[in-house]
């Protein structure tokens, strides 16, 4: 197995319990933003303990690919997992989808309070 899939492959490994990521999104993440269709095409090859029902096509679409197009497995995985669907039956991304960092940002601030003083706090007074 080649770099590209070992890339992949570390990469869906980490996409936590009821989240979800895209081919495209993963791809970007390894620096490859225009390689989603070969994501796709190593998670052909990936092993069973992988995540693979956690990758999902742009607009959170099921994957035809998924063990052999049995989309509704991968519905019934995902429902498991807390995941909801639209009314079309996609994955409500905007609830849904995997950020690399959102575990190392869970409860704690992203920027400092809008009375936040720098130089104060740098010393620069």
């Amino acid at each position: 197995m080649g770099d590209f899939s070992e890339q992949v492959y570390e990469i869906v490994a980490r996409i936590p319990y009821g989240k979800v990521a895209t081919y495209g999104q993963i791809a970007a993440m390894m620096g490859r933003p225009q390689s989603g269709r070969y994501v796709g095409y190593a998670m052909r090859n990936a092993s069973s303990d992988l995540p693979a029902h956690r990758v999902l096509k742009a607009g959170g679409v099921l994957s035809p690919g998924f063990a052999g197009g049995n989309t509704e497995l991968q519905r019934t995985m995902l429902e498991e997992e807390g995941v909801e669907f639209t009314a079309k039956g996609h994955v409500c991304m905007e609830r849904y989808q995997w950020m690399e960092n959102e575990e190392d940002a869970a409860g704690y601030p992203t920027a400092p309070p809008d009375d936040f003083d720098w130089k104060a706090e740098l010393g620069w007074d």
